[in-house]
């Protein structure tokens, strides 16, 4: 239960993601500096199992991981593995492409579908989607909604926050923060600030990546009524080239 959109600027991006959850989940950690295999990343942690839905690094990759429900046919398995252990699992790649090869090589046996978004500086979006037995991916150039997920009804919802991305006159990373912190279409389930009697959305997250300086701007509540934390930032960092063989 999440939504995400994306405004690429150049040799930059800003991305937004508001975190849904039902309201019996731990916390989750704020997001901290943290390191894979040397490579520093940024990203708030999940309070039950350690994963995260969001990270970026270094390098300007940011990957987001939602849920994916409604699979026709899929069953899910007797021990499955968290989803956010995945992004924890990819973040210290140096590029998206990278990133989606790593998944490839990844035992997902016992993970529940998903949905990734992979996204660097100066390329068009990849999305990668695991049905329980396949992954299918694709590339999304235009601004705006890049994906939304629900446990609701969901291709009802999903339809309606389309609609509220596709209505909005430009896409700025100020206008996108608008829409993430809305109730349009109206407050509920199908508002991309989301609110149910179980589930609400329970964080915004706003990562903007310039030439120099990688940003990540936190709200660990709904954003209708949160206090953002005091933002976090890293260097970037050229990808480094590969070594002779």
């Amino acid at each position: 239960m999440c939504t995400v959109s994306w405004c690429p600027e150049g040799d930059g991006y800003t991305l937004c993601f508001n975190r849904d959850e039902r309201l019996t989940r731990a916390p989750a950690e704020p997001p901290a500096a943290h390191q894979s295999n040397g490579v520093r990343y940024l990203a708030p942690l999940d309070g039950d199992f350690g994963g995260t839905w969001l990270a970026v690094n270094e390098f300007g990759l940011t990957l987001g991981l939602l849920n994916r429900y409604g699979v026709a046919g899929y069953h899910v398995p007797a021990e499955p593995r968290s989803r956010g252990l995945l992004v924890l699992d990819l973040i210290a790649q140096p590029s998206a492409r990278e990133a989606l090869i790593g998944l490839e090589r990844l035992d997902l046996a016992r993970v529940q579908p998903f949905s990734l978004v992979a996204i660097e500086p100066g390329q068009p979006a990849r999305v990668a989607a695991w049905d329980g037995t396949a992954i299918t991916a694709l590339t999304h150039r235009p601004a705006g909604l890049l994906l939304t997920s629900s446990s609701a009804t969901e291709p009802e919802v999903a339809a309606a926050r389309r609609a509220t991305f596709a209505a909005a006159e430009q896409y700025t990373p100020d206008r996108l923060t608008e829409l993430h912190r809305s109730h349009l279409p109206e407050r509920g389930r199908r508002s991309i600030c989301m609110h149910r009697e179980e589930a609400e959305t329970q964080s915004f997250s706003r990562i903007t990546v310039a030439a120099d300086q990688i940003q990540l701007m936190h709200t660990p509540d709904a954003p209708c009524r949160g206090t953002e934390l005091p933002a976090l930032t890293l260097a970037r960092h050229a990808i480094p080239c590969p070594a002779p063989h």
